[in-house]
């Protein structure tokens, strides 16, 4: 007796197995994507528990689709085992897909786990399944059964390598998944229906066990409802899932990429994740900080109750936001800004982002600007003091010298006219030898204040009067060497230069016991240079600073920012018994608006 089949039904059969393809395609397609063990697991048996509930729905079907003149009852521990063998067989085919690089090889290897024994280990484990009062089915063509399984196993090979080993072509990957999953859903059918067409039914009394019997129109409501709602379940699913895997991906790459360095911790402290930029500023890598105690890895032993107190009030719930020390891999040491914020997860517990940014740079501009300001306060404090002292000077001056040369040469002129002859004329020539030096006296004064050879000569010949000046009041030899730029320079260029000059041969005579002193000016590339240096004692820089700020002196603060509001560059070289040498450089375009370099 040969069987017939009910065309509806056999359709129904193709089409559920070309639905269970494509929930199963998007489960398996996961597989290749999975990150950790756990969600390869989850997705492997996922995938393989969709196409096999796809295939033992088809297969089914199609059996529902057959007609015989006697009730088909399937033994239903069989019936479960057929269902475990696909499920079995598509299994392998997906952990042989899941890793490593696909050839030709792995798809081979997957297909005759899908098609060899999946699919056609399915279809006739079902039909050692029957159970057929009266009827005995045997293959009467060993070829045909042949057939059905190089047919699954190339049908599958078919999909599987339009899968994955085929490249894009003209019209993209769209059209080479759709052609995939229909192949993939052609090959159950397609073995079932061979297969199906080498089986005889001969009549039989043989009574078959039908203890365990159900119909196969039981098996098949199960079979049909299944495969809709196994699509729909999967399409939530994957909808739900790439949703999720989108945020992460977006959370991952903000962790990654975020400005700052960022540590994910445990409540006790332990470092979950760290980002690119931690692993820069601290230099650990993430496999090394994995596990470990924040503490031990960046924080200096002196802040380590600190850092108990931090951890314990994140473990608590609250937010953090300090200024501190770190330390690095290499042992430097880096100022940051520090903010913990704890987030309550899953389960009541919590765990806290630790972000830090490094301040050190800022730092360092603080503490430059807070120098600067005192400094500039000091330098304004002295200035006073010296404006009083330079009026206190020349009102000495005035009053002592020239207030008395005036006073003798009144007192001249009255006697002269009380006289006459000889004493008369010797009284006015008296008088006359007063004014001259009383001339001179304001003349010293003004060459003191501002010498007029600056403004007429320019700056060389200032340079050499102030040296035969210096060297006639204290006996110490004044050499001036070298020669400027032809090009007239700027007054307050000048004006600068002179002072720094005066300035130093002062501190001379004051301080170092010189008995030669050299003043040495050039210009090249773009530059002018001043140096003064003397063969004196010398004296000990740091001992030097710390006297001038504790005395707030002016001698080499002032010169320093002299120079540097010119936009140059001054520099202090000695050592106790060699000497001193200050050397300024000014730009040649120096103006009060270039920026200032810091002096040594």
């Amino acid at each position: 007796m040969v069987a017939t089949h009910n065309l509806y039904l056999v359709a129904l059969s193709v089409l559920i197995s070309i639905l269970a393809a494509y929930a199963a395609r998007d489960l398996s397609e996961r597989v290749r994507d999975a990150r950790g063990r756990g969600w390869l697991a989850l997705w492997l048996a996922g995938g393989a528990t969709a196409d096999g509930i796809g295939i033992w729905s088809m297969n089914y079907t199609g059996r529902l689709a057959l007609r015989l003149p006697v009730p088909l009852l399937f033994d239903w521990p069989t019936v479960l085992l057929s269902l475990l063998v696909g499920i079995l067989g598509s299994a392998g085919a997906l952990l042989v897909l899941s890793r490593g690089q696909i050839g030709w090889p792995r798809v081979l290897a997957a297909s005759i786990f899908l098609g060899g024994v999946g699919i056609s280990g399915l279809h006739y484990t079902a039909m050692a399944a029957m159970r057929l009062p009266g009827l005995h089915p045997h293959y009467d063509s060993p070829a045909l059964v042949t057939l059905s399984v190089v047919l699954a196993v190339a049908l599958s090979f078919a999909a599987l390598s339009l899968m994955f080993l085929a490249r894009d072509g003209a019209r993209g990957p769209r059209l080479r998944s759709h052609g995939s999953v229909l192949l993939r859903g052609a090959a159950n059918p397609v073995m079932h229906y061979t297969a199906m067409a080498a089986v005889v039914f001969t009549l039989s009394d043989e009574v078959p066990n039908l203890s365990h019997a159900v119909s196969i129109e039981s098996l098949c409501i199960v079979g049909i409802s299944l495969v809709p709602v196994m699509v729909l379940v999967v399409a939530l699913l994957i909808s739900l899932v790439d949703r999720v895997e989108k945020q992460r991906a977006l959370l991952d790459e903000l962790f990654e990429q975020a400005p700052q360095a960022v540590a994910l911790l445990r409540a006790d402290n332990r470092i979950v994740r760290v980002n690119r930029e931690f692993t820069g500023t601290f230099g650990y890598g993430p496999h090394e900080a994995l596990g470990r105690r924040l503490g031990d890895l960046i924080v200096p032993d002196e802040s380590r109750d600190e850092e108990q107190k931090y951890a314990e009030l994140g473990a608590h719930g609250q937010r953090l936001d300090v200024e501190g020390v770190c330390r690095r891999k290499d042992g430097s040491r880096l100022h940051v800004s520090m903010v913990r914020v704890p987030v309550s997860v899953a389960g009541g517990q919590v765990e806290i982002y630790a972000i830090y940014r490094d301040v050190t740079e800022r730092k360092r501009a603080d503490e430059a600007l807070r120098e600067c300001a005192d400094r500039l306060q000091a330098l304004s404090r002295r200035l006073l003091q010296v404006q009083e002292e330079e009026r206190r000077h020349l009102a000495r001056e005035l009053h002592d010298e020239v207030c008395q040369l005036l006073a003798a040469i009144v007192f001249h002129l009255h006697a002269a006219t009380r006289v006459t002859g000889a004493a008369a004329l010797a009284r006015v020539e008296e008088c006359a030898r007063l004014v001259r030096q009383a001339g001179e006296q304001v003349r010293g004064l003004a060459l003191e204040l501002r010498p007029a050879m600056l403004d007429v000569l320019g700056l060389e010949a200032a340079l050499h009067w102030l040296a035969e000046r210096h060297q006639q009041r204290t006996g110490c030899e004044v050499r001036v060497e070298g020669h400027l730029p032809g090009k007239p320079l700027p007054p307050d260029l000048a004006i600068t230069c002179f002072r720094v000059a005066q300035e130093a041969l002062t501190n001379v005579v004051r301080h170092a016991q010189a008995r030669h002193v050299w003043i040495e000016m050039g210009g090249a590339e773009g530059a002018l240079e001043l140096a003064v240096r003397d063969d004196g004692v010398g004296f000990d820089m740091g001992a030097a600073q710390r006297r001038a700020a504790e005395q707030d002196s002016l001698g080499l603060l002032g010169m320093a920012e002299r120079v540097q509001l010119l936009g140059g560059r001054l520099r202090v070289e000695s050592q106790p018994g060699r000497g001193a040498h200050i050397r300024a450089t000014f730009p040649l375009s120096a103006g009060p608006d270039n920026p200032a370099g810091p002096a040594d």
